[in-house]
């Protein structure tokens, strides 16, 4: 019994922290709370929204003013209840942005102008709800950023400048934005070492890998974006085509026989297994058809 005991010590400690982390409240921080949305909420937005919560958010928080959400740990409420709609737009938005256990973080999933539009819906089941306006924010908002990318010879090194175009229609440099650089593969993005925050002048190095395969010519497909978080910034993204890459003699992998490639290119193994399955499936479902009729002539 006791040894018992000491086996369920490690669960039970396990259920107690995770209860501990559920019971904690969801801490928001201040520079995310107080952020607005950049896009004014219209009849439109609010449709779009209403698709998006459909198919992403109702399997768990239900229908809003139904209060039929799903009975999970901790429960995730109703979005139309006065828990949600006394927080602020960028609380919300912050939320979906992050996620928290149970919740799924969102960021990779929906876009931003998508989380926007769930919060448009979620705001239209509040009669009082007034949208702050998007206009009322001047300098520096970190929505507007654009991203430049160059490819520095003479260091090997890769530059990001990030920028903002502000309402006085004057650019500022972006300082402590994170940014990460992808190159373009069949199977997804290969990222170039960890994300880097640009300096004071808005700019960040990445350093270029001399050996880095590129196609035939030489050429590399460069992804950079902004790599936010908080929410806090738009999700901005450069893409640019650079021909210093190490090239690459080697055949494309839809050239050659192998397992991902077209119907054409299937290895010849797998043409003759494929072809003798199915023979052998047709020869036996023939030999049942003509034991069948042999036994009703019996």
């Amino acid at each position: 019994m006791n040894m018992r005991k000491i086996y369920c010590l490690p669960f039970i400690f396990i259920f107690l922290i995770s209860t501990r982390a559920f019971s904690q409240g969801w801490i928001v921080p201040e520079e995310s709370r107080t952020l607005v949305s950049p896009y004014k909420f219209v009849p439109d937005s609010v449709k779009k929204g209403e698709s998006v919560f459909i198919k992403n958010c109702q399997s768990c928080h239900g229908l809003p003013g139904k209060n039929n959400w799903a009975k999970i740990t901790p429960p995730p409420g109703d979005p139309a209840a006065d828990k949600f709609q006394n927080q602020e737009d960028g609380e919300l938005f912050y939320k979906i942005t992050s996620g928290k256990a149970p919740m799924p973080e969102f960021r990779n999933i929906l876009s931003e102008n998508e989380r926007w539009n769930v919060i448009a819906f979620i705001r239209s089941f509040n009669p009082s709800y007034i949208q702050p306006n998007p206009e009322q924010k001047s300098g520096f908002t970190g929505k507007n950023v654009m991203l430049a990318l160059t490819y520095k010879k003479e260091i090997n090194k890769i530059m990001i400048f990030a920028s903002e175009m502000t309402r006085e229609k004057s650019r500022l440099p972006v300082k402590g934005a994170p940014i990460v650089i992808y190159v373009k593969r069949y199977f997804g993005n290969l990222q170039l070492g960890d994300a880097k925050m640009t300096n004071d002048k808005g700019e960040a190095f990445f350093d270029f890998p001399a050996d880095l395969p590129a196609d035939i010519n030489g050429g590399l497909d460069l992804i950079a974006m902004v790599d936010d978080k908080t929410g806090t910034m738009s999700e901005a993204q450069v893409k640019v085509r650079i021909e210093t890459g190490t090239p690459s003699a080697k055949a494309g992998l839809l050239e050659t026989r192998s397992w991902w490639s077209t119907r054409d290119k299937a290895p010849v193994w797998l043409i003759l297994a494929y072809s003798l399955s199915v023979l052998i499936v047709w020869g036996f479902i023939l030999y049942i058809i003509y034991t069948v009729i042999q036994i009703r002539k019996i």
